[in-house]
Formats: C-alpha cells, sequence, structure tokens
C-alpha cells in the first residue's frame, strides 16, 4: 500500500495523506506561506516521516499562475527527495468522480458538507434514479469573472473539453450542446469554485440539478480517496497530467514588446541619415 501525499493548490490549498483528514487552507493570500508547515503536518499525523512517502499526487490545475506554480513546486521538490512516484490531478474530473460515485450524496446527508454551500437541491431529482442522466458542469474560479469549466457525462467522458470562458457564455455553451443531442429525462449538476459566485447564471441551464460550492476535496478522507483515483486514471490517458505539467489556459498577460519607435536625434535615426 502506498503512502500518498496530495497536494492541490488549485484554489487555496489542500494537503493530505490518503486515508488521513486533510488541511484545508481556503485563503489563497497565505497558502503559500503555509503550504510547507502543513505538509509537514500532515505526514507527522498520520504517523510517517517524510521518508515514507512513496507517491506523490499534485493538481495541475487549472488555476491561476502563483498559486498553482507553488504546489507543483512542492510536490516535485518532496518527490525527487524521496524518490517517489509524482502523478498530476487536474481539479476539474475529481468533481465528476464525487458525484457519479455517490459520495456527494453520502457527504451531504451525513452533514460533512455546510448547507451554505448547497445552491439548489431540487425535490424532484433522485440521484438513485437510473432513467434520469446526470452531467456534470464542473468549475474551478479563474478570477476576471471568468471560471474555468468543463462538462462530463455518467461516466466521466468530457463532452465539453476543458476551458475557460465567462459564465454566460458557459451557460449557453452546455444548452446548446445538449439541445444539439436531443437530451431528455436529463439534469446538470454543477459543482466547484465559482458555483455561488455565479448562482445566477447557472440557474438559466436548462434542468439544472445540483448547484453547490464543493469540490472533491472538501469532503476530507473521502476527497483525498477520490483525488487519487482520478490521478490514476488520468495517468493512462492525459500526457499534460502524466508529465506534471500545469494547466493555466489564460494566455499570459506579458508580451514581447513592439520594437522601439525611431526618434529624431535618437542613435538609430542618426545611423539612418549616415547610410
Amino acid at each position: 500500500m502506498s503512502n500518498t501525499l496530495i497536494i492541490d493548490t488549485s484554489f487555496g490549498s489542500t494537503v493530505g495523506i490518503v486515508g488521513h483528514e486533510p488541511i484545508v487552507e481556503t485563503d489563497s493570500r497565505t497558502h503559500v506561506e503555509r503550504l510547507q508547515v502543513n505538509i509537514a503536518k500532515v505526514v507527522e499525523d498520520a504517523g510517517l516521516k517524510p521518508s515514507d512517502i512513496d507517491r506523490v499526487v499534485v493538481g495541475v490545475g487549472p488555476a491561476p499562475f502563483t498559486g498553482l506554480r507553488a504546489g507543483l513546486v512542492a510536490a516535485k521538490a518532496i518527490a525527487f527527495a524521496n524518490n517517489a512516484e509524482i502523478l498530476g490531478c487536474d481539479s476539474l474530473l475529481p468533481q465528476s468522480l464525487m458525484m457519479r460515485s455517490g459520495a456527494f450524496e453520502k457527504a451531504r446527508k451525513n452533514g460533512v458538507i455546510c448547507k451554505d454551500l448547497l445552491l439548489n437541491i431540487p425535490d424532484s431529482v433522485d440521484f438513485c434514479d437510473s432513467n434520469i442522466r446526470h452531467y456534470v458542469l464542473s468549475l474551478n474560479d479563474a478570477r476576471r469573472r471568468q471560471v474555468y469549466m468543463s462538462l462530463y457525462d455518467g461516466e466521466g467522458n468530457a463532452l465539453i473539453n476543458m476551458d475557460i470562458d465567462y459564465p454566460q457564455n458557459v451557460v449557453a455553451r452546455v444548452n446548446e450542446y445538449l439541445a444539439s443531442k436531443n437530451c431528455e429525462n436529463y439534469c446538470v449538476d454543477v459543482l466547484g469554485h465559482g458555483a455561488k459566485k455565479y448562482v445566477e447564471d447557472w440557474r438559466n441551464i436548462a434542468n439544472v440539478g445540483v448547484i453547490a460550492e464543493v469540490c472533491a476535496l472538501d469532503l476530507g478522507v473521502q476527497g483525498l480517496q477520490i483525488f487519487e483515483q482520478c490521478s490514476l486514471e488520468c495517468a493512462n490517458k492525459d500526457e499534460y497530467v502524466k508529465a506534471v505539467e500545469p494547466l493555466y489556459l489564460r494566455r499570459p498577460d506579458v508580451s514581447v514588446p513592439n520594437p522601439l519607435k525611431h526618434v529624431l536625434g535618437s542613435g538609430e535615426a542618426n545611423k539612418a541619415k549616415e547610410k
């Protein structure tokens, strides 16, 4: 059995040893400073030494650059020092597994999920009804009034590939896709960070089901297990995740500057005159 360390900084930070309670930091302004301290604590609380870690699973995004980079650097350093296996996991797929495995509904009934994060739970939706086809719109807050998103079917296949877009556009794309497939007797569950901030937009999704500001790692011990399982599945089919490369999606703000303009009296202007 592997001693697996989970590190994810796609939203705040979550660190934990699979099988034990994680430490979650929701304030993205402090999680970088707390990351190493929290890693040391979860290893100690699990009764392990750092050298006992033989697998590291790290979130590769999509997420903003700075926070994501901190988690990746820490994970790669620990894996290198311990000669441990390192795997990546994107931050969107685990929400699909959380829903289709029944982990979300179990956590909801057991009170693991704070009621304030459950923004829409339709009375008419039966999670056990096999006649209802469930789709999962998985989100992560991209800031600047945008979200990272992907739409999954009931088997975890991406129907709308991972992207960054404005909530109104996401709603239109989801509705257009499902209408084009003539889908009937279905609902779309909206999960992840960004669900609460743009809840009024998500209510415009046709046959919207659950809307919850909840990601898999919010489920504690079970969330770590889901994250590890997704990483193992992704390693077999996703080269970016297998290579543990960051998924930023947003184009960088910096760009190559334009060539300097010739100004009268400048060195370049004088050279032009001499020619």
